[in-house]
């Protein structure tokens, strides 16, 4: 079952978005939908006695655009938080540029420096050899604000 499937068919069952709070509610109790899976909001469908999964912000997606996109990003970086101003329509590239665990650096045995890339387009860009840690990492969050601007 595709995406628009699995959407259609939750607003078919009565299952309704609100896009001021970012809640989806259930057809049944009208009480919002609270189920989590790593952060993300996610109900379950059943058709034929097989489950459907749908995460919250695909469903509060189309539910507002009628349409499924590659990828969905929380601006703010919650991932419970399906208010329609917080979603954007991104790549997968676009979609990992916001990862705080991406340094852009590290040790460069060889040269005993740290060494500092930036990848655009699955291509490295080497941003040179430092000193420091704190060097390498200021000279990528600077070519990271030129080459990964939305």
């Amino acid at each position: 079952m595709t995406p628009e499937e699995k959407c259609e068919l939750a607003i078919e069952r009565g299952y309704t978005y609100d896009t001021e709070t970012g809640l989806i509610y259930n057809r049944f109790k009208k009480q919002p939908i609270t189920n989590r899976d790593n952060g993300y909001i996610r109900f379950q469908l059943r058709l034929n006695k097989k489950p459907y999964n749908i995460r919250g912000h695909q469903f509060a997606w189309y539910y507002v655009n009628k349409q499924c996109v590659e990828e969905i990003d929380h601006i703010n970086g919650i991932r419970y938080d399906n208010r329609i101003c917080n979603l954007r329509s991104v790549t997968h590239q676009q979609n990992h540029w916001n990862r705080t665990k991406a340094k852009g650096y590290h040790w460069h045995k060889k040269h005993q420096k740290y060494a500092a890339q930036i990848r655009i387009n699955k291509k490295a860009i080497h941003l040179g050899l430092f000193n420091t840690e704190q060097e390498a990492q200021n000279a990528y969050l600077k070519a990271k604000e030129i080459y990964h601007k939305f």
